[in-house]
């Protein structure tokens, strides 16, 4: 009794694969995930001004137009200077309190410019508490991105900008401006709208959650293949140890079938199997010894039989064709059934006239044979085409040469003995 692990291996792997490619799949689909916006201007924007450098003593000014809507215009004189200003601040004092800003990693900001400047800036700070306890001063972080005024014909889109910096608490300030050095004359501005958007779960929190399904499932998998395997292990030590008792009888049995493998069940005589490890014995070499005499004895119209009486009536006519064939050889000649209804006598120590006189008693036997079939009587006769070896033949010429010999015994009216040239 052979046992393996290969066979019951291949569901593991297969759980395995699909696990992970299950996990692949989870991967991608993340970039399939719905995503949340939140509108942060005008909704959360709660405190907004101007700065421009005339509140400073500087040659420009700036005015609302319409406070609510941060609709504003800046009036610019010709200066050089590149310190001059102006521009819009909104301030969040306080941030949406229990949201988790660092899902939001894209931007879109809608601006309104009139004007002949060239660039307009967007800035974003944020302003953290000091860490150490006593210290007052603040943290500043933030960015500066500066577009073409251009631009702003379009919806102005920013990828991750970082606003998970922006933490809940803190204060954070947005603003548009002009940038230096400032063209001269009107610039009127109008912020419609700021769109904050994100996936409903952090990329990281996601990757983290598929590789922990995906061990868990592998885990599972493995520890219950190792389950069924001490499982297995413990069933076929067990029939091993039942089968030990009844090795001899097997033994017994294997002997029984190995014989029955070289033996034609219906006939009795031998089968190709059982001749082909005779002869391997017999003439290990593949030539034949001299006078070694092949006969092959086919029986004429068996087709007729089968159609006209049925196969069982056939197997009969074949039963009695074989123990006829036996009665009429001699002990040392060896019987085989080739095929269908063809039989072959291999006969060693036999010349050309003693083939001739065992082929023709064999088949007049065959011919003075008569079958009953359910009181229904049928005629047998056979072909006979021989061959005797010349030196140093081997079987398969000498057997193409009784086929030659067979098949000229049909030509002839069969129910006759043919001898090769």
């Amino acid at each position: 009794m052979q046992i393996t692990t290969t066979q019951p291996l291949v569901p593991l792997y297969r759980m395995l694969i699909i696990s992970t490619v299950l996990a692949l799949v989870a991967v991608l689909a993340y970039f399939a995930l719905p995503e949340q916006k939140l509108r942060i201007i005008p909704k959360l924007g709660n405190d907004s001004h101007l700065f421009f450098d005339g509140q400073k003593g500087g040659p420009n000014q700036a005015e609302w137009i319409n406070q609510k809507e941060f609709h504003f215009k800046c009036i610019a004189v010709a200066t050089p200077a590149d310190t001059v200003y102006c521009g819009l601040s909104i301030n969040f004092h306080q941030l949406d309190n229990g949201r988790n800003y660092s899902k939001f990693q894209h931007m879109e900001i809608k601006l309104n410019y009139q004007g002949d400047n060239h660039r307009l800036r967007l800035k974003m700070h944020n302003f953290k508490p000091a860490q150490s306890e006593g210290d007052t001063r603040e943290t500043l972080q933030g960015l500066e991105i500066s577009f073409l005024a251009a631009d702003t014909q379009d919806v102005l889109k920013i990828d991750n900008y970082g606003w998970a910096e922006f933490e809940n608490g803190s204060t954070v300030d947005i603003g548009v401006d002009l940038v230096p050095p400032i063209a001269p004359g009107s610039h009127e501005i109008r912020l419609e709208y700021v769109d904050i958007s994100g996936k409903l779960l952090k990329a990281e929190t996601w990757y983290l959650g598929v590789a922990i399904l995906w061990l868990m499932s592998n885990l599972f998998f493995i520890t219950r293949h190792l389950m069924l395997q001490a499982r297995r292990i413990r069933n076929d030590s067990q029939r091993l140890s039942t089968l030990m008792h009844y090795s001899d009888d097997l033994q017994q049995e294997s002997e029984h079938y190995k014989i029955l493998s070289t033996i034609d069940p219906l006939t009795g005589a031998l089968n190709r199997n059982g001749f082909a490890q005779e002869m391997s014995q017999r003439s290990p070499t593949g030539k034949l010894k001299a006078n070694t005499t092949l006969m092959i004895i086919d029986l004429d119209h068996f087709k007729q039989v089968n159609d006209g009486h049925g196969h069982d009536a056939g197997d009969d006519v074949l039963r009695e064709t074989a123990q006829t064939i036996h009665k009429n050889t001699r002990s040392s000649d060896r019987f085989i059934r080739w095929g269908g209804e063809e039989f072959i006598l291999f006969c060693e120590n036999t010349n050309t006239q003693q083939a001739l006189l065992i082929s023709e008693k064999v088949r007049a036997a065959i011919e003075a044979m008569v079958v009953n079939y359910q009181d229904h009587p049928i005629p047998v006769t056979a072909s006979i085409g021989i061959a005797v070896s010349k030196h140093d033949e081997n079987f398969d010429d000498l057997f193409k040469r009784s086929d030659d010999a067979l098949y000229k015994a049909k030509h002839m009216g069969r129910n006759c003995v043919v001898l090769a040239e």
